[in-house]
């Protein structure tokens, strides 16, 4: 979506950037944190990556190279401008015999004359399609976490885009990580954390689309949209903690959804694993067996359903989640310590 602000925004002297580092006097902010995010907590500008490269050269030789490129800034781009002119003329030409031999190489299979250059023209569209894609830079973005919400915002040819939450407009955060190997080895590992758009107190989603942060990145520690999505979430926690408190003190329990059909409530001593199409099912404390591994949580009762020696259907709970599926992971197993196995 389109948003209204627009206009260069000037942090204050003390405005820290995701990684919880004070922001560069020169990192530029070609749009403004929007006043439904409250207070602005952190925020990453352009030239986040750059600023940093440069923090970790010698004093003396980050002043010669900025006195350098201060003398020769005109010369040098006068020279970058004519050599990538000189490239695209290069290129252009090399697009153009392209074409050119399509059309040769499609005639030669006995195709009709018009059907080859037709051929050629084709082949040339898509390989200049595929020449700007390569050589396009990378979009500048912009984000803000504030007390209220987050903000994200990018530039594009058509201007500047942008996507806000209000944490007041979502229920829940489904964050997921997958570290990816090639032939034995670590390549690199993907996030995605996703708010929902069900707003507080209402229990029906809205029209808008989720709210999501999603990357890949040899080292997501450096990485600047994995950066923003921690920030985010340490607000966002704080808020869903302080609600799941609120719910727990007004109706004894705190519930959490899940993308199956099964909801999980906590309460003092004992959790409710409530399902759509049965009766829910009652664990108290000290039957619970819960399990972390390889991606997955498993809820279950120790007894396994047996009750006097009998074996009880009804009674048999043992639910398996992946770690994405459940909303708000790190504030549920924090209450199943503090609330269900009442651990300080």
């Amino acid at each position: 979506m389109k948003t209204p602000y627009q206009t260069v925004w000037t942090p204050p002297a003390q405005m820290r950037d995701h990684n919880g580092v004070l922001l560069h006097p020169d990192t530029f902010f070609f749009a403004s944190p929007p006043p439904e995010i409250g207070a602005v907590i952190s925020a990453s500008g352009v030239g986040i990556t750059e600023e940093l490269n440069r923090s970790r050269r010698t004093p003396i030789l980050q002043t010669l190279l900025e006195f350098v490129l201060t003398m020769f800034s005109s010369w040098i781009l006068l020279l970058s401008s004519i050599f990538y002119l000189f490239l695209f003329a290069i290129l252009s030409l090399v697009v153009i015999a392209f074409g050119f031999l399509v059309g040769i190489l499609l005639n030669s299979f006995g195709i009709g004359s018009i059907w080859a250059w037709l051929g050629g023209g084709l082949a040339t569209v898509l390989f200049a399609w595929m020449y700007i894609t390569m050589f396009r830079p990378p979009r500048s973005e912009c984000s803000f976490v504030g007390a209220l919400g987050i903000a994200h915002y990018w530039q594009t040819r058509k201007g500047i885009k942008g996507e806000v939450l209000r944490f007041s407009e979502t229920t829940g955060l489904r964050k997921r990580m997958t570290r990816i190997y090639r032939n034995g080895l670590y390549h690199r590992t993907s996030f995605e954390y996703s708010w929902n758009n069900q707003p507080f107190l209402s229990d029906q989603p809205t029209m808008k689309q989720r709210f999501s942060i999603s990357g890949a990145a040899p080292d997501i520690l450096v990485n600047d949209a994995y950066l923003f999505a921690q920030a985010a979430e340490r607000v966002w926690t704080a808020i869903r903690l302080q609600r799941a408190q609120s719910e727990f003190a007004q109706v004894g329990v705190a519930r959490f959804s899940t993308a199956k059909d099964i909801d999980l409530e906590v309460g003092s001593g004992f959790i409710n694993v409530v399902f759509r199409n049965r009766e829910p099912g009652r664990i108290e404390a000290q039957e619970l067996e819960l399990t972390t591994g390889n991606g997955d949580l498993a809820i279950r009762r120790k007894t396994d359903g047996q009750s006097s020696g009998r074996f009880n259907p009804l009674a048999f709970v043992n639910v398996v989640f992946r770690a994405d599926e459940i909303e708000d992971l790190d504030v549920f197993l924090r209450l199943v310590n503090t609330i269900v196995l009442q651990k300080s």
